[in-house]
């Protein structure tokens, strides 16, 4: 196909998409005089939009969009949707997935997340550059004072339910960024190139402490039976491997980049969690806990 038929093509194709979405209901005839093609390049048309997976049904002549999805697919958006509520973002989400009719009347999930709220618009303003691969120009709250910054935006993250930038600085020094914590956003016409490995990287992160140019360590633990439960069912990292033993007990090998990707998460599981090696990384998470018994056992 040429590019100019190939333009033609596809400009229909959305504009077939427009009308389907909006109701309409077509038949090859409808197409064939709408955009002046044969009736075998409108059954075309409509075998494309299939194949792209848009659920185009008939009935007697004509063709129609049925957005009802398959109940597996229904109960994800459903899921979605309570998270959205939130992270508050709901109403910017609601009225998509209704209109789209990927919800149905009545949610039955329920989700408690501590994800922290902010403004929607902020979020899409990042995005934005993200896709656009723009420089963000912003001011940043540190130690009380805001700093000006110019960032080179990665992705959006949620750690512990706190949101995040993850954007190289002007040294081109990966750094995560508190989106509470910028004022006066400005999305600039400068662009940027990002090495694809950058973000293969970033998808490894535990938390705000990763490292992409760091050099990843391994961390032995041992479980017992209660912590491997729930570790199998939510992993500490994307790089964690559960070794089940001949006892109830489980070890678990994991890499990371900084000690304090993982030691907070170490202390919210003891006493059903202990590190084995590195030895170095045991003993500071040892003296946490003493420092715990020493300051408040005698409350």
């Amino acid at each position: 196909m040429k590019a100019k038929e190939y333009t033609k093509t596809l400009s229909i194709l959305l504009q077939l998409i427009n009308k389907f979405y909006q109701g309409e209901n077509l038949s090859t005839s409808d197409i064939e005089k709408i955009y002046g093609v044969s009736k075998r390049t409108a059954q075309r048309y409509i075998n494309y939009l299939r194949e792209a997976g848009f659920n185009i049904q008939k009935k007697g002549k004509k063709y129609y969009l049925d957005t009802i999805i398959d109940n597996e697919k229904e109960t994800i958006f459903e899921a979605i949707l309570s998270i959205a509520k939130n992270a508050g973002i709901e109403e910017k989400i609601s009225p998509l997935l209704t209109k789209l009719k990927l919800i149905s009347k009545e949610n039955v999930f329920y989700s408690k997340f501590d994800i922290e709220k902010i403004d929607p618009q902020i979020l899409k303003k990042i995005e934005t550059a993200i896709k656009q691969k723009k420089i963000i120009k912003m001011k940043y709250k540190m130690n009380k004072r805001l700093i000006n910054m110019e960032i080179k935006p990665i992705k959006i993250s949620n750690f512990d339910g706190y949101w995040y930038v993850n954007a190289l600085n002007h040294k081109n020094e990966y750094r995560t960024y508190h989106i509470k914590s910028i004022h006066e956003l400005q999305v600039t016409n400068q662009t940027f190139d990002i090495k694809e490995n950058i973000l293969k990287d970033v998808d490894k992160a535990v938390n705000i402490w990763f490292k992409p140019k760091g050099t990843p360590f391994l961390v032995e633990l041992i479980a017992d039976e209660f912590a491997t439960k729930y570790l199998q069912r939510i992993p500490i990292s994307k790089t964690q491997k559960i070794i089940k033993n001949s006892d109830e007990t489980s070890t678990i090998y994991l890499e990371i980049t900084d000690k304090n990707e993982i030691i907070h998460k170490l202390l919210m599981w003891i006493p059903h969690l202990a590190v084995v090696s590195p030895k170095w990384l045991k003993k500071e998470v040892d003296n946490y806990i003493i420092q715990y018994i020493e300051k408040f056992m005698k409350l």
